[in-house]
């Protein structure tokens, strides 16, 4: 299931959840004061916020105080509020429960933070199996244009040849001409930088990345593929990965 999709999820569960709990607590609200019934509803935005994220945390914050003012004060049974202490239940839950979506929002960002390094992780140690396999370069390269979406990629040796590329039927006629920088894919004499809505985006003729290797320099040219970018940790990973190409290719080489 897509974050999206998951996103949906939660809003249903913690929107008709909230109305559900309203509907629970009815037999109690003769027995103990709005402001006591409320914190069932805080505790349920809690769990959402920490389940579910922001968006879904924020609907339920929103549908409890409703839920709580309509099923649960004075007058029953419409929006109503008569009762200054009701006033305050229903005003101190909508404060809460935002606060709540807040630190939801955190924990999502947390969480995706954790899901992009889980996933830069697993591209690097693919990479390391797939080296330390005899992997073609070829193929390797194909792996990398494909999961970070480049248009193209093309390594290098140090006489400028061209050891391999990929697509490999159609080898980009021209020569990129700006120089990213080893750790960050920054161009680094470019003063007009292009932004996509995920990060920083390569040069439209290409960048080239090089290494210095026992060999000479090897370079390892990307064209864009998506007009997305890059965002800062993807970018890092991309550059770890050229370098670990270089030192192979030298590697390869020597042998």
């Amino acid at each position: 299931m897509g974050g999206r999709n998951d996103n949906l999820v939660w809003m249903a569960v913690g929107g008709f959840g909230a109305l559900i709990l309203g509907v629970v607590l009815v037999p109690l609200r003769t027995l103990t004061s709005a402001s006591n019934l409320a914190f069932a509803f805080l505790a349920f935005t809690i769990v959402i916020a920490e389940l579910g994220g922001r968006s879904a945390a924020l609907l339920t914050a929103v549908v409890s105080a409703m839920s709580l003012n309509f099923f649960l004060t004075e007058p029953y049974l419409t929006l109503a509020i008569t009762k200054p202490d009701d006033v305050v239940a229903f005003l101190a839950l909508a404060i809460c429960g935002l606060i709540a979506a807040a630190f939801g929002r955190r924990r999502e960002r947390l969480s995706d933070a954790a899901a992009r390094a889980g996933e830069e992780l697993s591209i690097l140690k693919d990479l390391v199996d797939q080296l330390r396999g005899g992997k073609p370069l070829g193929g390797i390269l194909r792996e990398l244009a494909r999961r970070f979406k480049l248009g193209a990629i093309v390594l290098r040796d140090s006489k400028g040849h061209i050891v391999a590329a990929t697509p490999s039927d159609t080898t980009p006629l021209s020569t990129p001409t700006v120089a990213l920088a080893a750790d960050t894919l920054f161009p680094l004499e470019e003063k007009r930088l292009q932004f996509g809505v995920s990060g920083l985006r390569l040069p439209e003729g290409g960048g080239r990345l090089s290494f210095r290797t026992a060999r000479g320099d090897v370079s390892v040219d990307l064209w864009e593929g998506d007009p997305a970018g890059f965002g800062v940790d993807e970018g890092r990973t991309l550059a770890i990965a050229g370098s670990m190409l270089a030192l192979e290719l030298s590697r390869r080489e020597s042998g």
